[in-house]
């Protein structure tokens, strides 16, 4: 799943080129804005079959790969 994520966010906010650290700051990287954020949501809920509810979605719970990973683990074990 981390690397579904990974690949996502270099194909689409990335032209497809470069790559990502698990703890980079996605937004602080100018990576990923608000909208973007909302791109992966609807990623998430598409082709990963995890909702997420919106009280859920915070700046920080989506800053890296790492954060998403933990947010998204949890609601699976939920």
């Amino acid at each position: 799943m981390k690397e579904q994520i990974r690949e996502f966010i270099i194909k689409t906010f990335m032209s497809g080129e470069g790559s990502i650290k698990d703890d980079e700051n996605l937004f602080d990287s100018g990576i990923i804005d608000s909208l973007g954020l909302i791109k992966m949501l609807a990623f998430i809920g598409e082709k990963l079959k995890i909702s997420v509810d919106m009280s859920d979605v915070t700046m920080d719970k989506f800053s890296s790969i790492n954060n998403i990973m933990k947010t998204l683990e949890s609601k699976m074990h939920n």
